[in-house]
Parts: structure tokens; sequence; C-alpha cells
């Protein structure tokens, strides 16, 4: 895990295991049968604990995102779009943050 210390960063180790989830591919990478919307629905829905895999990419995410949001907060005025700039940001966080929870899977 990386340290708490505000650092840059901003990179996940890659893991080839993670690439193929059990129970979407066979043996052989190969897709198994597609899920049915319903089943998607009910993952996009569902909690997704954090695991040993994923920790470190959504430090990664939120380490990069905090260090924009503090080179938007040193080089704009106090404004009405620097809020709408953080909170921005703090949108793209959570959005990457879902992508990764959800390890792509799309409805």
């Amino acid at each position: 895990m990386y340290p708490t210390a505000d650092c840059e960063k901003t990179q996940a180790p890659i893991d080839v295991a993670q690439l193929k989830r059990a129970r979407d591919y066979d043996q052989c990478g190969t897709a198994s049968r597609p899920m049915s919307s319903e089943e998607i629905l009910a993952e996009l829905f569902k909690y997704h604990a954090p695991s040993d895999v994923t920790i470190p990419k959504f430090a990664a995410i939120n380490q990069a995102a905090k260090n924009f949001a503090e080179v938007v907060l040193q080089n704009c005025p106090p404004s009405a779009d620097r809020s709408d700039a953080i909170r921005k940001i703090r949108e793209a966080r959570m959005t990457a943050n879902a992508a990764i929870a959800l390890n792509g899977l799309t409805l």
C-alpha cells in the first residue's frame, strides 16, 4: 500500500490477474456467456468492497485528483469557477474510482 503522506504517487501497479475476472472468462481468456441486463444492473448497484488489488488504484486516483485540486487552488482566484473546477475534480475522482470498482462493467 502507498504511504498516506502527500507524495507524488499517481500510478498504481498493474495487476494482470484482475484483467481476467474468473466469472467473466474461462481458463483460455475467452468470455463465457454474456451477462444479462438484470445481472449487470445488480452488479452496478451492489457494494464493491476494496481489495488488495483495488486499494492502490484508488490511492493513485485520489492522490492525482488531490494534486490537481491543489494546483487549481494555488493558481485560480477565489470564484464560482474555481469552486466548480474543484467540484468537477471530485466528480472525476469518484467516477474513476467507480470504473476501478466495476472493472470496466457497463450497461
